[in-house]
């Protein structure tokens, strides 16, 4: 393996390609990370800096160097041991500044966040610029998922925000260098598990843990926002019945119902200001309300039986027409003008939160393998990064699982390869 140095332009400074040993970690849908441990030449000192990256020509993962360590040796000789950590751990480094409002495509809503935070952000001091004046980030090619998520949230960090979609929709996130730029991109693994098999029966798996690890549980949740006692608004999401269930309380007070005149607008264009009792109301013609379980389904057609359910882009939909869906104290809203949002809308915001709680807990099945290298199947050229395959080991356990993670390793011992996979439901 050779590794190339970049400056913090993205500049080639140099090829390292003679080195003690290399762990390079990717990560499917965390961050990323590495080890490049070599003789401490003043040639090697003086590329070897803090901030600069760590990329390779056979792979996509691009390390920020963030620890350098040099030890002398009269015996055996000066090291240097650099670490670097995966550039996807900028989103690390920001937050949700305020309040934002995802109705929609989940894909489309992480990108304006990775945007708004590192790229274009109003606030210029957020942006990730280059020594000479370039902008070091971009975004990539949108796919096109139609995952859709519909919630509130405030002071989030984008990192973990990223990472809680991946968790949700089975995504994989990464940062790439593309030409003299950082490019972020949502990707997704192909599914080979028909094609693509480890087993002892091909010998091209050396060893297994298989863990089935059902200690954290939780498949219901139930969601309560804002108010106190009997007046906090409540709903559930998670159909498990009978022993079967495991119920999980989502404290989701800080989902706030307050939005500014400005973002209800983008999230509810084309509505009106009117008289409503003793405030006034913002009442659109039409709202598509996801429909995130049984509980608030019934709630709908309970308090809306006009409604109808629609599907658009393949998701369902509870429409509901000629309704208010906020209320304000003023008929003559600005900017500085804050509204409050009604159930109808604001309840969709709590189940998402509860969905994002429950993907934390559940039955954990792993398999963990040692592969051998290019036997039947050769890593980067028949599967990759991220993509489904199938695990078979000597008790006939099967299973259909993600790759995950990749750990390679280069040393005085030759290489070695280290999957980790992950099982998925089908």
């Amino acid at each position: 393996m050779e590794i190339y140095v970049l400056d913090q332009n993205l500049a080639p400074v140099a090829l390292i390609d003679s080195f003690r040993s290399l762990i390079w970690a990717t990560r499917y849908a965390k961050v990323g990370d590495c080890e490049l441990y070599l003789s401490a030449t003043p040639e090697n000192i003086s590329v070897l800096k803090i901030g600069y990256y760590l990329a390779r020509g056979d792979d996509t993962m691009v390390c920020r160097i963030k620890r350098v360590q040099i030890d002398t040796d009269v015996e055996n000789g000066n090291y240097i041991i650099v670490n670097g950590e995966d550039t996807k751990s900028y989103l690390d480094q920001r937050i949700v500044w305020g309040t934002a409002t995802c109705k929609g495509k989940a894909e489309v809503f992480l990108r304006s966040l990775v945007n708004k935070s590192l790229i274009n952000s109003d606030i210029g001091l957020r942006n990730l610029v280059k020594p000479n004046g370039g902008a070091l980030m971009k975004l990539g090619a949108l796919v096109g998922f139609r995952d859709t998520a519909s919630e509130q949230m405030s002071y989030v960090n984008i990192g973990e925000k990223a990472r809680a979609y991946c968790d949700v929709f089975g995504w994989g996130y990464r940062v790439i260098l593309d030409g003299d730029q950082l490019a972020f991109e949502i990707y997704a693994g192909a599914d080979r598990s028909g094609s693509v098999v480890f087993s002892d029966e091909y010998e091209n798996l050396a060893s297994t843990t298989y863990v089935m690890d059902k200690t954290s549980m939780g498949n219901v949740a139930l969601c309560a926002g804002e108010g106190e006692g009997s007046k906090r608004v409540k709903s559930s999401v998670g159909e498990a019945t009978g022993t079967g269930r495991f119920e999980i309380y989502t404290d989701a007070r800080d989902v706030s119902k307050s939005i500014t005149w400005t973002e209800l607008r983008a999230a509810y264009p084309g509505g009106s200001v009117e008289p409503f009792g003793s405030v006034f109301g913002y009442r659109v013609p039409t709202v598509d309300v996801m429909i995130l379980s049984v509980d608030f389904y019934s709630w709908l057609t309970a308090n809306y039986p006009t409604g109808q359910i629609v599907t658009v882009d393949g998701v369902e939909y509870y429409r509901v027409t000629d309704e208010i869906v906020a209320t304000m104290e003023t008929g003559q809203p600005d900017d500085t003008t804050t509204a409050t949002l009604e159930d109808l809308v604001y309840i969709p915001y709590l189940l998402n939160r509860g969905i994002d709680d429950l993907s934390e807990y559940g039955a954990v099945e792993t398999f963990e393998g040692s592969v051998i290298p290019d036997v039947t199947f050769k890593y980067k050229e028949d599967y990759f990064l991220g993509d489904i395959v199938t695990v078979r080991n000597e008790y006939g356990i099967e299973q259909v699982v993600r790759i995950t993670e990749v750990v390679e390793v280069e040393d005085e011992n030759g290489y070695s390869f280290e999957p980790k996979f992950e099982s998925i439901a089908r």
